[in-house]
């Protein structure tokens, strides 16, 4: 399916659940936003959906308190973002009535579970995706729209550091900030803050921290976050600061969940891929930062996974220059 396709279903509906992936990033969080103002802006209903909890540095993105846990009774069109098969929308959609789903994203390991796909591995960051819908439904960039687009943007490049930034995308990034995005507010907000409690969480997770086979990987139980006052919301970023260490290929963050579930959030350096490891265990993402949601307890989960990412990054380097 197209992009085209996307475009007349949402141009079609009149009523729209929008619904993007547990344990949200910026992307997930940026392209859903995003769509619900385009889609409102056309003069639809459209109302955003998350089936978990956001982080509190997301909930600095507009109209990020407007977003709620799950869809109820009737609607034209039902849209997921950047969710790579259906099991991560958790349960966005469970108490809505059948209607077509449009399945927007832009990770390799999506499983095309639409009524209409419109997939794009060569797409950055779905939002990146949503900007061109913006385009293409004739909805034009003010400061706000374009600040809620740019923040997934910069969110799924880590800043515009990942190896696909390409002068296209620069040439984007341009766009947005012309309209009034700032792009250094966005950066300081989604890497260097975190609270007080978070830093305390990844002390004690740092403490813990093994490096194996050129896996470096650690734990955050539950009872840590309880101890901290952390909530479920997971800050994806530690498992980006491991990957920063020169001896590690691959890295890995075990993070319990309330719910007793597992959630396993993936790095990787140029030329290994973790996305067919997350794949594997039901998840997906891309080959440098992927992630997947287990049925726990933590430890019969973590042998297995440990497993698999030693194996990629024993035999994955598909890059010898990476």
């Amino acid at each position: 399916m197209s992009r085209e396709q996307a475009r007349q279903a949402l141009e079609q509906a009149r009523r729209v659940a929008v619904a993007t992936h547990i344990t949200p990033d910026a992307d997930a969080i940026s392209s859903l936003i995003g769509l619900t103002q385009i889609l409102r802006r056309l003069g639809k209903e459209a109302e955003p959906f998350c089936d978990d909890e956001l982080p509190p540095r997301l909930r600095a993105i507009p109209h990020a308190e407007e977003i709620s846990r799950a869809a109820r009774g009737s609607f034209d069109l039902l849209v997921s973002l950047d969710a790579s098969d259906p099991a991560r929308l958790g349960r966005a959609f469970a108490e809505v009535r059948e209607a077509p789903l449009l399945n927007i994203d832009h990770h390799i390991t999506n499983t095309g579970f639409g009524t209409v796909n419109w997939v794009d591995p060569s797409a950055v960051a779905t939002a990146e995706m949503v900007l061109w819908l913006a385009d293409d439904l004739g909805v034009s960039l003010d400061r706000e729209l374009a600040s809620i687009l740019l923040a997934g943007i910069v969110g799924d490049t880590m800043g515009l550091r990942t190896p696909n930034v390409t002068p296209q995308v620069l040439r984007e990034v341009t766009r947005l900030v012309e309209a009034g995005a700032s792009l250094p507010a966005l950066v300081d907000v989604l890497f260097n803050r975190r609270s007080f409690a978070a830093i305390r969480l990844f002390g004690q997770a740092l403490a813990g921290v093994r490096l194996e086979d050129g896996v470096i990987w650690t734990v955050v139980t539950r009872e840590m976050r309880q101890t901290l006052g952390l909530g479920q919301a997971n800050d994806l970023s530690l498992s980006s600061f491991l990957i920063s260490a020169e001896e590690a290929r691959i890295a890995a963050v075990f993070t319990e969940r309330d719910d007793g579930k597992v959630e396993v959030s993936m790095r990787a350096r140029p030329g290994y891929d973790v996305a067919r490891v997350a794949l594997a265990f039901g998840g997906g993402g891309h080959p440098p930062a992927a992630g997947c949601l287990v049925p726990g307890p933590l430890e019969e989960v973590i042998p297995p996974i440990l497993s698999a990412l030693k194996a990629a990054a024993r035999d994955g380097r598909t890059d010898p220059s990476g």
